[in-house]
Order: C-alpha cells, then sequence, then structure tokens
C-alpha cells in the first residue's frame, strides 16, 4: 500500500474529546485536593505534642509519656507520606484501583488526625 491512501476498512477519525476527560480532570483536581490535605497534615497535626507542655511529673495522662508523644508526632507525618503516594498513584491509574487510592488516602489522613487528637487530648 502506497502511503498516501488509506486502507478501505479503516474507521474515520473522532472528532470530539474522548468521554473520559471529566474523569481526567475530576481525578487530577481530587489529587490535588489530597496532596493538599496531607500537606497540612503532615505540617501541622505533628504539633499536637505541644499538649504535653504542661505535663508535670507523675502526670496520668497518656501524652504525658514519652512513647504516646512519639506516635502522636511520628503517625501524621507516616500518614501524609502514604496519603501523597495514594493520591499520585490515584491521579495515575484509570482503573477502579486509582479510585480506590483517591478514596483510601484522605480515610488514612482523618485516620491519624482522629488517633493524634484522641492521644493527645486522653
Amino acid at each position: 500500500m502506497i502511503n498516501d491512501q488509506a486502507a478501505p476498512d479503516a474507521l474515520p477519525v473522532r472528532e470530539t474529546a474522548s468521554s473520559d476527560t471529566g474523569s481526567t480532570v475530576g481525578r487530577v483536581v481530587i489529587g490535588l485536593l489530597v496532596l493538599a490535605f496531607a500537606g497540612v497534615t503532615g505540617l501541622f497535626a505533628p504539633l499536637l505534642v505541644m499538649a504535653s507542655d504542661n505535663c508535670n511529673e507523675g502526670d496520668a495522662r497518656a501524652i504525658c509519656s514519652a512513647s504516646v508523644q512519639q506516635i502522636v508526632g511520628g503517625l501524621p507525618v507516616g500518614a501524609a507520606f502514604v496519603a501523597a503516594l495514594l493520591a499520585v498513584v490515584g491521579m495515575a491509574n484509570r482503573s477502579a484501583a486509582g479510585w480506590g487510592c483517591l478514596l483510601a488516602a484522605p480515610f488514612l489522613l482523618v485516620v491519624s488526625w482522629v488517633v493524634a487528637l484522641g492521644l493527645a487530648g486522653g
């Protein structure tokens, strides 16, 4: 076949945008929001360790132990890192697993906030 001749059974080229453009834009917007939430969590949630500032010797509150302070400081940072990875995977993947990653990431961040606030306030 000569290069300038089309095959007789060739399909015509579509001139409209594909239907999954909206899905891609939605996935990217949601992913960016999740990344912003992960950034806020990673920066500000470790500050909950300051709830131990008024601890005295013999204080029975959970935040007054060094191990709980490590959990309150480290859990949100680790959760923010994992949630950021999940958000990037969710934005890059077009399958149902991508949407699952985008749904799991904010859930993970909320759980880390609840646990850190519970330990800091209890």
